[in-house]
């Protein structure tokens, strides 16, 4: 993950891999690069083409958000949010519900709580698919987008004290 890009309450630890969010705002220097308003971070390396694959890790499917992005999403204000812009894809479990999210646009999915999510990013299809890797590999979502530049993984997480990893595949 790239701290230089996490928000001021996003506590980036364990190698660059956990996302936790802090109480209060951390001693992060300013940066042009950091989101300043939506508890945000971006990876700290975007994908041109090929195929990549990751897996995350949930302290607790609440209030989190997994998506894409292009390096030049908005890092302040509310269009900075993952899936509220042209730039970023996202599905997000704001309570009991699992959206996916698009330049504002939501489409409600059905729910399979995870607690590990995997993304298989093709960038030569252009195609972005999450999986509930829980248990075995189960997709519920994909994005068909245009593949113009690098793409970001980026996460979104809230309220105090949730957390999410990137887990280390063998």
């Amino acid at each position: 993950l790239d701290q230089e890009t996490a928000h001021k309450r996003i506590m980036v630890s364990d190698g660059f891999t956990k996302a936790t969010m802090a109480d209060e705002p951390l001693n992060y220097p300013d940066s042009p690069r950091r989101f300043t308003v939506c508890s945000q971070v971006l990876a700290s390396k975007g994908f041109t083409r090929g195929r990549h694959y990751w897996e995350v890790q949930l302290s607790s499917n609440n209030f989190i958000g997994i998506g894409l992005t292009y390096h030049d999403i908005e890092r302040k204000g509310l269009t900075s949010r993952l899936g509220r812009n042209a730039v970023s894809w996202c599905v997000e479990w704001l309570n009991n519900k699992l959206s996916a999210w698009h330049n504002s646009h939501e489409t409600v999915l059905e729910n399979p709580y995870p607690s590990c999510v995997g993304v298989l990013l093709d960038g030569d299809r252009g195609i972005a698919t999450f999986y509930n890797v829980s248990d075995k590999a189960v997709p519920f979502h994909s994005f068909v987008f245009p593949f113009t530049k690098a793409v970001y993984p980026a996460f979104w997480i809230f309220p105090s004290g949730s957390s999410m990893s990137l887990r280390r595949l063998q």
